[in-house]
């Protein structure tokens, strides 16, 4: 009687190893794993930091992890959130750093948000946020304010940088002067914007006249509107 109980324990044992088997050599398919909110990563970057072994398409392995596990530390990423939907399909949300521009300090790409917060510290350059030129800093702390003694200069960066966000146009570069004037560079294209008066029309016409400037080089002054021509001076440069 003894014997067969045990006979029993170990047929148990061996299904339970063979079914435990079979679950773990289970695996999520590229093709089935659906991300949305990425603007900042290709799906497959984004991947390769969230699935960093073998056994994390695995979905039993994956639920484990998502319920008690910690999430991986991912540049320009807040957070996001993994949804196990069957045992074959996942979907990822991905919430991204808020990011208006950058500077460059020692060596590194210190990425700040919309109130001048630096937020992210990397050398990737994205190409949708504009560099910030023509300041020099003795220090910069993440996740504390750009070190920037002058209020003007500061609300000047930011109003440049939300104003150029909130009419979705993309420049490479922002350079400011002492005297607080603003340079904005595009392609081939160079913009005078002057100081900070009137800032958010001169973006809004920016986005307005950048269409007809494709392809061309030069320069667009957008300081003084040109009444006798009825438009802004553009330079066109060799």
């Amino acid at each position: 009687m003894q014997l067969h109980k045990k006979k029993i324990v170990l047929v148990l044992v061996a299904v339970l190893l063979v079914l435990t088997a079979i679950l773990m050599l289970q695996k999520i398919d590229s093709g089935d794993i659906e991300i949305e909110g990425n603007t900042k990563y290709t799906k497959e970057e984004l991947m390769k930091y969230v699935f960093t072994s073998r056994w994390d398409k695995n979905p039993y392995v994956l639920f484990i992890k998502t319920k008690f596990g910690k999430s991986k530390k991912i540049p320009f990423i807040d957070k996001y959130e993994v949804k196990v939907k069957s045992f074959n399909k996942v979907k990822i949300t991905v919430y991204e750093k808020k990011i208006t521009g950058y500077v460059k300090y020692m060596g590194s790409n210190m990425y700040f948000d919309k109130d001048g917060t630096i937020v992210e510290s990397s050398p990737k350059e994205l190409d949708s946020v504009p560099l910030v030129t023509g300041l020099t800093f003795d220090k910069i702390v993440l996740n504390e304010k750009l070190p920037i003694e002058d209020d003007d200069m500061f609300n000047l960066i930011l109003d440049v940088t939300q104003s150029l966000q909130k009419y979705d146009i993309t420049v490479e570069k922002m350079y400011l002067s002492k005297e607080k004037e603003v340079k904005l560079y595009k392609n081939n294209v160079e913009v005078l914007v002057g100081n900070d008066k009137d800032m958010s029309d001169k973006i809004r016409t920016l986005r307005d006249i950048m269409p007809g400037l494709e392809g061309l080089k030069g320069t667009l002054d957008l300081r003084e509107y040109n009444k006798s021509n009825s438009g802004y001076d553009f330079k066109v440069s060799q």
